[in-house]
């Protein structure tokens, strides 16, 4: 009998039956980790999408919002009363004349613009109201992040005997606090 012959069989058939397993488990452990990371990157680039989304909506509220304000500041409202959020164009130009204002909303870029022109000239009181945009704040040439909102435009029209006329416009403002 060669008890010495047979046990270094056994032995090595548990050998590599063992070996075989833990490769086994090994594949199934790598298995298991790339399927989680799948999982994660999946999950992750959904939610920072959603992010992406949240900032651009809270960006446009926020922007409305400045706009709200300013649209309804005493430098700025229409004192009719059937438009409580309309801009006077006839106060934004003279404000524009003055540069101690510049200072006043802490603002790097203001602008108002009229939608619909039939120049691209920047208004003054030479060919006012036949002009493009006013600039009332314009502090520097980077102006980083531009934030733009619609609002309604009036101002005194002095032809046929007198009226107020309205036109769409746009705000563009920049500045520090706004991101």
């Amino acid at each position: 009998m060669n008890w010495g012959g047979e046990m270094h069989s056994l032995y090595a058939d548990y050998s590599k039956k063992g070996q075989v397993k833990i490769q086994q488990m090994a594949f199934v452990l790598v298995a298991i980790m790339i399927f989680f990371g799948l999982v994660s990157l999946f999950y992750f680039s959904i939610r920072i999408a959603n992010l992406e989304q949240s900032a651009v909506s809270l960006k446009e509220e926020d922007a409305k919002e400045l706009v709200r304000k300013l649209s309804s500041s005493p430098e700025f409202i229409f004192s009719a009363n059937d438009c409580s959020n309309c801009i006077d164009l006839d106060k934004v130009l003279i404000l524009g004349e003055r540069r101690a204002y510049e200072n006043f909303w802490k603002l790097d870029y203001l602008e108002i613009e009229k939608v619909v022109s039939k120049t691209d000239k920047q208004c003054n009181r030479g060919n006012y109201p036949d002009c493009k945009f006013i600039k009332v704040v314009n502090e520097t040439n980077d102006y980083g992040s531009v934030v733009s909102a619609f609002v309604s435009l009036c101002y005194w029209e002095s032809n046929k005997g007198g009226y107020v006329k309205c036109e769409l416009g746009r705000i563009h403002v920049s500045g520090e606090g706004i991101k």
